[in-house]
């Protein structure tokens, strides 16, 4: 039998879940559209609500053993000041922040509650639940509608419309990965290499050789082990071996690589490089982290195979690539995880001499690992933000080998799980020393932090089709600098400014390709790489001496944003064009709007002078008469 109440309970859950959906107004890391805004508020007044009945019911257990419900809400609003005052949500242990957050709320729903009028029986009736139905029907054809006129038009294709294929990437003929086993994302991969002649043209003079690029995908193999062995014999058989470096990218979901660590390094090493990539997963899922065992098995699959391959060659006394890992977003997380166990020591027992992982979720633990100090770490070690790059020391960045790079406004590198229900996390203390000035604005809320940034991890990381952008999860405009500190290409950033800049502007040609074929439209091709002269100052790399780099004087410090803005304002006279349409449509229709109202003022009796009217007299602020009809 249920317990009675000892006092009526009150609508706390609607005072609470009120706070909570204005307090998921305010702003956190990136700016949200009107859709995101509105689920995150409603997620938040749900919270809320849930957490004002729990508060109420605390109340009631509290009331049943001092003896009212004004002690009890005392007791309740002692222990929230007491939590909040101790800072104990801050606490490294779960439980302890848990207890605190849980008393913290509890208080502020007692003290809420107290205002509210008590809660009345309501018994639901067939109205209110046709309302509900009502409701979400209406919602369902909205998003269905909208779904519709998104997609209209739009061409799907199945694979990337590649202009040219080389004859050093897989899937030619004889090849072991055929063509049509790949999908939209190998054919980019494979399809995305940088000619030689391109090459040359970009870096203003020289010699280059064609890249090569090997992609394995899903319905080639099986299995990550066939899919991983055909990985490397189609290397040996392009001649990887004979390069002077070997990158294996790490992917993140659908086999996806970042275009522009890529090709910069396909253009730094003037082609004398080999990449390859091979797909463990090829659809769309929101359950991402449970992708990455199978990601890091198959990563590690394909480094064992290569290591022994290579072994081989070396104890032959044959020529050996560097062997380089990237891996970006999910793919660094994954790529990670193959040297969980021994850190430093299972890098050089895969033999992989240097890595670049950029964006690293808060959800690795070598990362964490490496920088408490539970793993052994020394100078080969560098965690890097983008800001520094340019600035790295001299000692430093002839030191590391394996750069880890971020950005302090990362929602992937910041949404740590959900610990942030209950735990304010560490990058928030104030009280910290290092503590970080970008973050300033974001304020811990139980709950309602832990939903905006879910948000904003959702937001962060929908940019592949999008123009690149120095913020949150892109790292397409820092890439060409990072790629040239991790893989030791020994380069200024004087002299990696124009080369980015090129290939920045070509990388947002083929999005504006992609967008025009997508529609239907006509192919509008790429940017062609342009170059007066060796921004590098290198010749050619089969000569014995390398010649100095011609002084520009006119060389100004690079901003990756010029880049994309450069590219984009060609439109603006179209953008110009649609809002002055806009804007003559809304007078008109003003216009239409006006006139029965001047009509029907016009049929009223006119009010004697000085009676008062607010409409009478100038416009306020000037000696102007009001105009008719305003």
């Amino acid at each position: 039998m249920a317990t009675q109440d000892p006092f009526p309970r009150r609508h706390a859950e609607v005072a609470l879940g009120g706070l909570a959906a204005g307090l998921s107004l305010t702003s956190t890391l990136l700016h949200r559209r009107p859709g995101e805004q509105a689920a995150i508020t409603v997620g938040s007044a749900v919270l809320g609500a849930g957490a004002g009945l729990l508060s109420e019911t605390a109340v009631q257990a509290v009331g049943r053993r001092v003896g009212g419900e004004r002690p009890a809400r005392a007791v309740l609003i002692a222990a929230g000041i007491v939590a909040t005052a101790s800072r104990a949500q801050r606490s490294d242990r779960e439980l302890v922040a848990l207890a605190a957050t849980l008393a913290q709320v509890a208080g502020t729903g007692a003290a809420l509650g107290w205002a509210t009028p008590p809660r009345r029986r309501y018994r639901p009736t067939m109205v209110d639940g046709a309302a509900i139905v009502l409701l979400a029907v209406s919602v369902h054809e909205l998003q269905r509608r909208r779904k519709a006129r998104r997609l209209a038009g739009r061409v799907f294709l199945r694979q990337y419309p590649v202009q040219r294929w080389l004859d050093t990437v897989s899937g030619g003929p004889g090849s072991l990965a055929p063509r049509d086993t790949l999908d939209f994302e190998g054919t980019r991969f494979v399809g995305g290499a940088v000619p030689a002649e391109d090459i040359v043209a970009l870096l203003g003079g020289g010699t280059a050789v064609d890249p090569i690029r090997v992609f394995v995908g899903v319905k080639t193999a099986p299995t990550p082990e066939e899919r991983a062995g055909i990985a490397v014999d189609e290397l040996e058989r392009l001649g990887a071996f004979d390069r002077a470096r070997l990158l294996v990218c790490s992917p993140p979901l659908r086999g996806y690589v970042n275009p522009v660590p890529v090709k910069t390094h396909e253009v730094l090493s003037r082609g004398d490089v080999a990449s390859v990539t091979v797909q463990y997963y090829d659809q769309r899922t929101v359950l991402m982290p449970l992708k990455v065992p199978i990601a890091a098995r198959t990563h590690r699959l394909v480094l064992e195979l290569l290591r022994d391959r290579l072994a081989a060659r070396r104890a032959a006394g044959v020529h050996v690539p560097e062997v380089q890992v990237y891996g970006e977003s999910l793919g660094a997380w994954a790529s990670q995880d193959v040297f969980l166990r021994g850190g430093l020591e299972s890098l050089d027992e895969l033999a992989v001499d240097r890595a670049l992982w950029a964006g690293t979720p808060a959800f690795s633990r070598l990362r964490r690992w490496f920088a408490s100090g539970r793993l052994a770490s020394d100078d080969r070690i560098a965690f890097v933000r983008v800001r520094d790059l340019p600035e790295l020391p001299p000692e430093v960045r002839d030191a590391l080998r394996f750069l880890f790079l971020y950005r302090r406004v990362d929602p992937v590198v910041l949404f740590s799980g959900l610990d942030l229900l209950w735990r304010r996390p560490p990058w928030l203390d104030a009280g910290r020393a290092d503590r970080w000035t970008e973050l300033r604005r974001v304020r811990w809320v139980p709950g309602v932090t832990f939903l905006q940034l879910a948000g904003d991890l959702f937001r962060a990381t929908n940019w592949t089709n999008a123009p690149p952008e120095d913020a949150a999860h892109d790292y397409r405009l820092e890439m060409p600098l990072a790629v040239n500190v991790a893989f030791a290409h020994g380069r200024t950033p004087v002299e990696i400014d124009p080369i980015a800049e090129r290939i920045i502007v070509r990388e947002v040609g083929s999005l504006q390709r992609l967008r025009a074929l997508n529609r239907g439209l006509p192919d509008p091709g790429l940017p062609e790489y342009v170059g007066p002269r060796d921004p590098l100052g290198q010749a050619d790399p089969t000569a014995g001496h390398v010649e100095p780099p011609v002084p520009m004087e006119d060389q100004r410090p690079f901003r990756p944003v010029d880049a994309v803005r450069n590219r984009l304002a060609e439109h603006r006279p179209t953008l110009h064009a649609g809002r002055a349409k806009v804007a003559g449509a809304t007078v008109a229709a003003r216009e239409r709007t006006r006139a029965p109202l001047r009509a029907l003022r016009g049929l009223l009796p006119t009010r004697p002078a000085g009676s008062g009217d607010a409409t009478d007299g100038p416009v306020p602020g000037t000696n102007e008469p009001r105009p008719p009809g305003d």
